[in-house]
């Protein structure tokens, strides 16, 4: 910024308003929103200038109302009230939005000086200035400091010429300053000041005309910019979800604003959440932004129900982001959401292409890979490749920005930025954001002015997707294959553990009622008695997917609201299962099937996974055991001799396939399986308990990197006791350490290989991390990960900056290492967190982040894992034990015929649900190991016919259940109809 001329920038815009007359204030004060009508009966109470009126989250009503005499060009209201505002008018009408987040290029004022005078200039002066602020104060730039404060109002006149002088002589000061020493900057310097004397001595007029010349050349580039508004609007993050309803409303309000004064501005939404939200709470509101939908001026960008995480969510609640989201789109607009809009989710699944372009969509944009702390990610614009081959094409909008301040410095950057220059365009995402807002009205006239200077690029208004269109036909050529993985934020996969928990259970209980649903409606149940409890849930469950939720990264209370939905959906879920389960054994919906000579013993055992799977259950004293069927209830029978091959001494237990010794620690220092020794000489399940204090303040996001350096503990038992009960030999260890306590089951079960490890925390430490490692005698250079519907190959080695930067990596059920034929597979519940690298698998179990939220992952806290060894080219029981650990089989009270079954396991029936059609029924299908498949799939439920549909359930063509082919990880989706 050039410093003499950036000091004349007060005195012209003490030229634009001129005060008066002073108008009277009153003010109505709460904790928490209150509707319009419900202030309208309340008492306010006279307010006076400088008078605080609450700290962060209040809120508060004002109304600002005097006289009106004549004389006035342009009238307006300069209003300072530091917080965010939704001005309506008497009838109670939201007409503008009053916003406290700034860009580095606006110069109305300094927030910093205790709040701006804003402008509120949609007034109707008849009778007088009468209006409401419904305000809210959340924090200084969004952070918990400074209050809420009332400063004046006025009614004032507005000069327009000197308006306009504003902001040409700013575009010309940020242009000057953006460019290097040369001439064209002493030119530029040159007509702003004599521009700025010809205003002092002339007016705005004289100070506009010595200017004009600049703006008459046109841009000289031939590159151009797609230039789209966005206001990033977190659905949670430093605020409750009950602001960012607030926060919703005076965003659109603001955006309507600008549409109307500035004919060529096109704005993006892409979080139909949102708008949901806005029709529930504000339906006058919402039909002028679902008209300006309809009329080109507001895309919807996004067909994702919420910018949601995806490391995180199952591929099932993925494509539901797309099918709640494009369906919405659907009903309301009549339109079809082609972009995948993720512009701040931190690193992207390799399965997202299949799923996107599954669901309809051609696009994929996001800008957060510039966030790398590492490595520089090489491109802007590429065809990315996920592990089925499915192509999407991408653009990273490259200043690197989701809320760019539009001036030239961004455009300059952006260049900078871009290695596909040659592609001759890219895109410009510009607006307030983080807190909602969008552009202001500083972008909007920046942008208006930068598009006739000759030292810019071509700038044009235009919508994301046919930016993107345009970006296809000048044929990218480079292609990224895998994972989109962000160097940064990987503390993500487990700050917030029981946030994490609660949503892979809201995820099974959701499948488990789906396939009940399914199994109902194919014997004549109404979708009525299911569908409304099955939306609500959904909705919940993808709300809390959003980017800053479930990664772990918002204030406390949207953990205090967001356990308690999710409680809320378990036990709607919970409700409707024991419905459906006893609809189904009364009504004897399909046939009962039995082992051969086996007895109905009134009990049985239901398996909603595609594996068959061997189960135990203890009825009045006594144990009982079933081989059931994939999504199929089977009749238990009376297991003899239930503890047959488990055996135990203080330091070791064995069930006769596995034997396990124990160290002073607690951890294992030797496990045989099959006459070979699992462990390595670091032992497995060593309890470590790291310091993890990152010094940025992105705290609840990151991990030190050299977090192994620090010093570090390994926990003693205190106590071990082993028992035998039943089918199971379970040793209990517990733990103190710090001010926490822990509580281990490890169990060895019968006939199995599998070592669980069912785990109790009180955690109340801080700055500390927990985690159980692992080192595996069977070690290769490569750990295969489970992702959404397949899994991701990545190196344990540290040989170049790229491998050591993915020092912790997300995996949903399971991680795999092998070695010479035999390999060691670690499974969980709820952990998503791993370290793989050099010898060692590290599943992190607990963190305790300072901020946001102060009491992150503080309490009691329930989990389990598990590990197993298994064979090369035995991944598909991995695959299974994964399933099993997290989808435990259902008592009912008489068996059922296989619902669904296919004839290779290789196959996995993810899905069976009733169709969204509200007839037939919807299965969802998926290869697991990465190889070509060729299957029979058997079903029960009685149909017409099998037809292959998208993701979202459109039409694709016939299906013939006995001969389904399946290309690696490929997803396909059948209807029963």
């Amino acid at each position: 910024m050039l410093s003499l001329q950036a000091l004349r920038l007060p005195l012209i815009r003490k030229k634009i308003y001129t005060r008066k007359y002073p108008l009277e204030a009153e003010i109505l004060k709460s904790a928490e929103p209150i509707p319009f009508e419900e202030m309208k009966a309340a008492a306010l109470s006279p307010v006076r200038a400088g008078e605080i009126w609450g700290r962060k989250p209040a809120c508060a009503w004002l109304r600002i109302r005097g006289a009106a005499p004549d004389g006035f060009r342009d009238p307006v209201v300069l209003l300072k009230n530091r917080g965010e505002g939704l001005v309506y008018n008497a009838e109670g009408v939201p007409l503008a939005a009053l916003s406290d987040v700034y860009t580095p290029a606006d110069y109305n004022g300094t927030p910093q000086s205790g709040g701006v005078f804003r402008v509120v200039d949609c007034l109707d002066l008849n009778g007088g200035v009468d209006f409401y602020v419904d305000c809210g104060y959340n924090g200084f730039k969004m952070y918990d400091q400074g209050q809420g404060r009332y400063g004046g109002a006025f009614l004032a006149d507005r000069n327009g010429e000197a308006y306009a002088y504003y902001y040409d002589y700013l575009v010309l000061l940020l242009l000057a300053g953006a460019l290097k020493a040369g001439r064209r900057k002493k030119e530029l310097t040159s007509f702003l000041d004599t521009s700025f004397r010809r205003f002092v001595k002339n007016g705005a007029s004289a100070g506009r005309e010595a200017l004009a010349p600049v703006f008459s050349g046109g841009p000289a580039s031939g590159f151009s910019f797609a230039a789209v508004g966005h206001g990033h609007l977190d659905l949670a993050w430093l605020w409750p979800v009950r602001e960012t309803k607030r926060k919703a409303a005076r965003t659109y309000a603001g955006i309507l604003r600008g549409l109307e004064k500035h004919s060529g501005f096109i704005y993006g939404t892409s979080q139909p959440q949102q708008l949901w939200w806005l029709r529930e709470q504000h339906p006058g509101l919402y039909a002028r932004v679902k008209e300006a939908i309809l009329g080109g001026r507001i895309e919807m960008q996004g067909a994702f129900w919420v910018e949601c995480d995806t490391n995180l969510p199952c591929g099932e609640s993925l494509i539901r982001q797309a099918l709640y989201g494009s369906r919405f789109i659907r009903e309301e607009f009549g339109l079809t959401a082609r972009l995948c809009w993720l512009p701040d989710a931190f690193g992207f699944s390799a399965s997202l292409p299949q799923i996107i372009r599954g669901c309809g969509m051609e696009y994929f944009s996001t800008i957060k890979l510039s966030w790398n702390r590492v490595n520089v990610f090489p491109h802007r614009t590429f065809w990315w490749e996920g592990i089925d081959g499915s192509r999407v094409l991408a653009h990273m909008p490259p200043e690197g920005n989701y809320n760019s301040d539009a001036r030239p410095e961004s455009f300059f950057r952006a260049l900078n930025n871009y290695p596909e220059q040659k592609l001759g365009k890219a895109l410009l995402v510009y607006g307030a954001g983080d807190g909602g807002g969008g552009p202001n009205e500083t972008h909007l006239e920046l942008l208006e002015r930068q598009k006739k200077l000759p030292d810019l690029p071509v700038i044009r208004d235009q919508a994301a997707a046919d930016f993107f269109d345009e970006l296809k036909a000048a044929g990218p050529e480079v292609v990224y294959r895998g994972e989109l993985y962000l160097e940064a934020h990987q503390g993500t996969y487990t700050t917030q553990g029981r946030n994490k928990y609660y949503n892979r259970l809201g995820e099974r209980l959701l499948h488990n009622a789906e396939a009940l649903a399914a199994a109902g409606l194919a014997g004549g149940l109404s979708p009525e008695s299911f569908r409304p409890v099955l939306d609500e849930a959904w909705r919940e469950i993808l709300l809390y997917q959003f980017h800053d939720i479930i990664p772990g990264s918002s204030v406390t209370r949207v953990y205090r609201e967001s356990l308690e939905g999710y409680r809320a959906v378990e036990k709607r879920l919970g409700k409707l299962i024991d419905e459906l389960i006893d609809e189904l054994t009364h009504e004897s919906i399909g046939k009962p099937v039995n082992e051969p000579g086996q007895k109905d013993s009134g009990r049985a055992l239901l398996n909603l996974t595609s594996f068959e799977r061997e189960e135990y259950i203890r009825e009045a004293g006594r144990w009982f055991t079933a081989k059931i069927p994939p999504y199929a209830a089977v009749s238990v029978r009376l297991l003899e001799d239930p503890s047959f091959g488990l055996k135990f001494d203080e330091n070791s237990m064995s069930n006769g396939l596995v034997t396990l010794c124990f160290g002073k620690n607690g951890e294992i220092v030797s496990c045989r399986a099959s006459g070979l020794e699992l462990a390595g000489p670091g032992g497995l399940n060593r309890l470590t308990l790291f310091q993890d204090k990152f010094t940025r303040p992105y705290n609840a996001w990151d991990i030190d990197p050299d977090y192994r350096r620090r010093p570090k503990k390994n926990p003693r038992p205190y106590s071990s006791i082993t028992e035998i009960y039943g089918p199971r030999l379970v040793r209990t260890s517990r733990y103190r350490f710090g001010s926490s306590s822990l509580v281990q089951k490890i169990i060895l079960e019968r006939g199995r290989d599998v070592v669980v490890f069912e785990t109790e925390v009180l955690w109340l430490e801080t700055h500390k991390m927990l985690r159980a490692e692992f080192f595996p005698a069977d070690y290769g250079d490569e750990v295969l990960c489970e992702i959404q519907f397949g899994h991701l190959a990545r190196r344990t080695t540290e040989n170049t900056s790229t491998e050591k930067a993915q020092f912790e990596v997300c995996a949903h059920r399971w991680a795999a290492v092998e070695k010479d034929g035999r390999g060691f597979a670690l499974l969980n519940d709820s952990k998503y967190g791993l370290r793989a690298k050099k010898g060692l698998l590290s599943l992190n179990l607990l963190r305790a982040p300072v901020f946001p939220d102060r009491e992150a992952d503080r309490g009691n806290h329930r989990f389990s894992y598990a590990f197993c060894p298994f064979v090369s080219g035995g991944l598909g029981k991995v695959i299974a034990e994964g399933y099993r650990l997290n989808n435990p089989v259902l008592p009912v009270s008489a068996p059922l015929e296989s619902l669904v079954r296919v004839s290779d396991p290789a196959v996995i029936v993810e899905t069976v649900k009733p169709a969204e059609n509200g007839r037939g029924v919807v299965l969802r299908l998926y290869e697991s190991l990465g190889k070509t498949a060729v299957v029979r799939l058997e079903t029960s439920i009685p149909c017409a016919s099998v037809s292959a549909v998208d993701l979202l359930e459109n039409p694709l063509g016939t299906a013939d259940p006995a001969n389904l082919s399946f290309s690696p990880f490929e997803i396909k989706t059948l209807l029963l109809d």
